[in-house]
């Protein structure tokens, strides 16, 4: 179903009901599909909410552009607009930094806040890949590289998997995209912070990857409860939904959140 917010009309779809509300954010670049293993576990214990964010998907972009606190308004915006005032939300790599961002914006909208491979406190080596991306995005042949990116960013993905994430990708909008990485270098700057301002409960959920500095993160808020997955590069709601659900789960249970 679509929303009508000031400037974009944002697909979305739910799932479940009660009063609890689990927000799903994806990352850059992919959308709502991300997160179909975690609204299989999610729906039977709460309303979801899983959108396509402007750019992509089937959300549109009246921006030519947009970065990290942008896309957190448009989400404080949604909210207001469904009349939600208490959300949790889950974030997948770009889509964790928004979720960052909109439990600073607005510190009485969030109650739990999950990050799942986050590109918190990066390396160089990252940014370096990061700039490479955007170049790529421009390139003529973009359509090859999304293909090669969708292929090499699962240690073992399925077929089914590497089709959404190949045709999210294609979907997306390159000068989006290219915003939204070139955003995050600046973005990461400010993320100590940011991350030290967060009061509430935080699960964060590291892969193989390395584009969190896990321990520069729990060190700035040793609030922060740390899970890692094994054998998963950055798509691990996709990768490896088996490891990711029970920590989900497991963190919910210790946070009391009540069923419904």
């Amino acid at each position: 179903m679509y929303i009508q917010l000031s400037q974009e009309n944002i697909f979305y779809e739910e799932y479940g009901e009660g009063k609890n509300i689990f927000l799903l954010l994806h990352n850059a670049g992919g959308n709502r599909r991300f997160f179909d293993y975690q609204i299989d576990i999610l729906k039977n214990i709460c309303r979801v909410i899983a959108i396509d964010l402007p750019g992509h998907g089937k959300s549109s972009a009246n921006l030519p552009t947009y970065s990290i606190k942008e896309y957190a308004d448009v989400i404080i915006q949604f909210c207001s607009k469904l009349g939600i005032e208490k959300i949790n939300i889950i974030g997948l790599n770009n889509g964790a930094n928004i979720a960052v961002e909109i439990a600073n914006l607005n510190t009485s909208l969030v109650k739990n806040l999950i990050l799942i491979d986050p590109p918190l406190f990066m390396n160089e080596h990252f940014i370096g890949e990061i700039k490479t991306f955007i170049t790529q995005l421009s390139n003529s042949t973009l359509n090859e590289f999304i293909e090669t990116l969708s292929f090499n960013s699962f240690i073992k993905g399925t077929e089914k998997t590497k089709k959404i994430a190949e045709a999210a990708f294609k979907a997306a909008s390159p000068n989006i995209l290219a915003s939204i990485f070139s955003d995050l270098i600046e973005w990461d700057k400010t993320a100590l912070k940011k991350i030290a301002n967060l009061t509430i409960p935080v699960l964060c959920i590291i892969t193989d990857e390395h584009h969190c500095a896990f321990n520069k993160l729990q060190s700035c808020n040793n609030k922060i409860e740390i899970g890692k997955v094994v054998y998963s590069r950055c798509w691990a709601t996709l990768e490896v939904p088996e490891q990711v659900n029970p920590m989900i789960l497991r963190f919910l249970e210790i946070q009391g959140f009540n069923q419904n």
